[in-house]
């Protein structure tokens, strides 16, 4: 059920939000982020989704390959309107971490809390994601909210929250404003790390330890890789082990550092995400890690794969009474020219972001392979940056109606956001 909600973002001091609860358990309250969903490759998936809001809303299964009829977004499914019904199903085809959010007016539902991760497991015995032996493992999703001092969410939108995202003044985990936690020292944790801010980048360290990333949206790579920090653009999704160093007693502090993703934003420093409090030690030999991971094949693209070229443009409101517009190829949705491509077709996607800012670009339906890199993996959200190029390879094996868009929810909403038209 989607509805009004009362929530917590400053202690003793609700909210009035928008939130998920679980209609299954009839004593279970909304909450944010909304409950999660955790399931196993192949299993079948019906979700009855329920509007008690005062709009219409649907969801978008953010990462999960569903069939477009169930994608939740502007043109795949009538809007659910008020006191109304709709029954979404699909496979779990892949091992990941996801999540699932609104598509319609994205930027004020998403904002009022209408959110929640999903987990995906292996789907077998043999599967390599069942073999990663850890101590603990913690979904942390991440957001931000501008909260009054009452601690109501603020009704105030500035000119520069349209043009960069919305920008919190809390920062939150897990719907908590820097919750503490306990492990034990020594501990190996995974953690699978989500971003459903509107518009904030999170630059995540923990310092005095490396974090080993083990799996990207679309689930896990073949060689992890270790780094001090990690830049997560709204949308993205990571997992990363993490060997707790430390003493008994010891106070740990996740973090987030200043990521210059353009238009001047200032730099606050490092800025606390959540503590970790070592309450004992773990014992004993840590297990092996597994000597296989993810199993990824890179895509064969070669001089001869077509390559459509996206071109990422901003203009910033002319004046005080205007809103800035985003535009796709020189187009503003819903004015676009749809692209069509046939069943697995293979190309190479070159976004160009001629921007004076990052721009997270989101594509539903299929997954795609970032090129020129070291590292294979699968994305379905990756970050342009300002004056910057991706390129990314992918092949269409999901017919049907999809959107691609920019995921600061403010510029999909004012135009960054394009049609794809997979065809049978």
């Amino acid at each position: 059920v989607a509805g009004p909600a009362r929530w917590e973002y400053l202690p003793g001091k609700p909210a009035d939000v928008w939130a998920y609860s679980d209609a299954n358990a009839p004593d279970a309250a909304a909450q944010v982020p909304g409950p999660m969903l955790v399931g196993r490759v192949g299993d079948r998936v019906t979700v009855h989704l329920r509007n008690a809001l005062p709009e219409t809303t649907t969801i978008h299964w953010h990462g999960l390959k569903v069939p477009a009829a169930h994608d939740g977004s502007h043109v795949s499914q009538k809007p659910v309107m008020p006191g109304e019904t709709f029954t979404y199903e699909f496979t779990l085809t892949d091992a990941g971490t996801f999540w699932f959010h609104p598509h319609l007016d994205s930027e004020n539902q998403i904002e009022r809390g209408l959110y929640a991760p999903i987990v995906v497991r292996g789907g077998g015995a043999d599967d390599i994601d069942i073999d990663i032996e850890v101590d603990a493992e913690r979904m942390f999703v991440l957001d931000d909210v501008k909260v009054e001092s009452t601690g109501k969410l603020s009704e105030t939108i500035t000119p520069l929250d349209l043009m960069v995202g919305r920008l919190g003044n809390v920062l939150l985990v897990n719907g908590r404003k820097q919750p503490q936690l306990s492990t034990r020292a020594g501990a190996r944790e995974r953690w699978r790390l989500l971003n459903a801010a509107n518009g904030t980048f999170f630059n995540v360290t923990l310092p005095g330890h490396k974090l080993r990333v083990i799996a990207w949206d679309g689930g896990l790579l073949p060689e992890p890789y270790e780094t001090d920090t990690l830049v997560i653009a709204p949308g993205e999704r990571y997992e990363v082990l993490v060997d707790l160093a430390g003493g008994d007693g010891d106070t740990l502090t996740l973090q987030t550092l200043f990521y210059d993703r353009g238009h001047d934003l200032p730099d606050f420093g490092p800025r606390p995400l959540l503590t970790l409090e070592l309450d004992g030690a773990v014992t004993g030999p840590r297990p092996a890690l597994p000597t296989k991971w993810g199993d990824v094949k890179a895509l064969a693209v070669d001089a001869s794969t077509p390559v459509r070229k996206l071109l990422l443009e901003e203009e910033e409101a002319a004046t005080p009474a205007d809103e800035p517009r985003f535009f796709i190829n020189k187009e503003a949705f819903p004015d676009v020219t749809p692209i069509s491509v046939g069943m697995d077709d293979l190309e190479i996607w070159e976004v160009t972001n001629d921007a004076t800012m990052d721009h997270p670009f989101h594509l539903h339906g299929t997954f795609f392979q970032v090129l020129d890199q070291p590292v294979l993996g699968w994305k379905d959200t990756v970050n342009v940056p300002q004056k910057g190029t991706v390129r990314f390879a992918v092949r269409f094996d999901n017919p049907g109606a999809w959107m691609f868009h920019c995921h600061i929810l403010e510029h999909a909403d004012r135009g960054m956001m394009g049609l794809l038209d997979v065809k049978h």
